[in-house]
Order: C-alpha cells, then sequence, then structure tokens
C-alpha cells in the first residue's frame, strides 16, 4: 500500500473532477483544463525525452490503477458532455498505455 503516496495526486483529481461533475463551476473548469493541458503536454515530451519516461515510470503504483482513474475520468467528462476534456484524457491514457507497454518489454 505505499504506492498510494505515489498516487494521491491522481486521487485528487479525480475527486475533482467528480466534484465539477456534481456543481459545474468555471474556476474549477479552468483548474481541470490547465491540469489536463500539462498533463498530457508531459505525457508527449516523455516520449521524445527518455530520462523523462524512466523518471515517470518510478512509480510503485499497480498500472490497473491508473486505468480504471483514467477510465472513469473519460466516463465522468462524457457524462457531463464535456467532450474536448474527454478526447485529451484519452490521449493521456494512450500515451500512459504506450509507456508502461514499453516498460514491461523492457523488463522482459
Amino acid at each position: 500500500m505505499t504506492w498510494l503516496k505515489d498516487a494521491y495526486l491522481d486521487v485528487i483529481v479525480l475527486l475533482l473532477i467528480a466534484v465539477f461533475a456534481v456543481y459545474t463551476n468555471n474556476i474549477l473548469e479552468v483548474v481541470l483544463w490547465v491540469y489536463t493541458g500539462l498533463l498530457l503536454l508531459s505525457k508527449v515530451i516523455a516520449f521524445f525525452m527518455p530520462s523523462l519516461q524512466r523518471k515517470a515510470n518510478q512509480t510503485e503504483a499497480p498500472p490497473l490503477f491508473y486505468h480504471v482513474i483514467y477510465a472513469l475520468t473519460i466516463a465522468i467528462f462524457l457524462y457531463i458532455a464535456k467532450y474536448y476534456l474527454a478526447i485529451a484524457w484519452a490521449v493521456i491514457w494512450l500515451a500512459s498505455f504506450i509507456s508502461s507497454s514499453k516498460k514491461a518489454q523492457k523488463k522482459s
């Protein structure tokens, strides 16, 4: 359970997204757009900078945890009709999946 320390930010963001789904708020929407943009940018940059990818892959959290987080995030955004955010998170999920599969290939 020590991996929860690595994943606390992801849980907090998921909770913020759930709050946003219930209480639509312009300030919270801006915060989610900024966070989504920064996360998407970091995932894309990690493809071109192996040192960043190694640092990002140092988490002890199981990959299934992140798949659940990303799936719930996309589902919430689709439910509240924020399709651009849902698409951005789908790209983040795809980039994370590719990154984790590269990591698994290097281990074997």
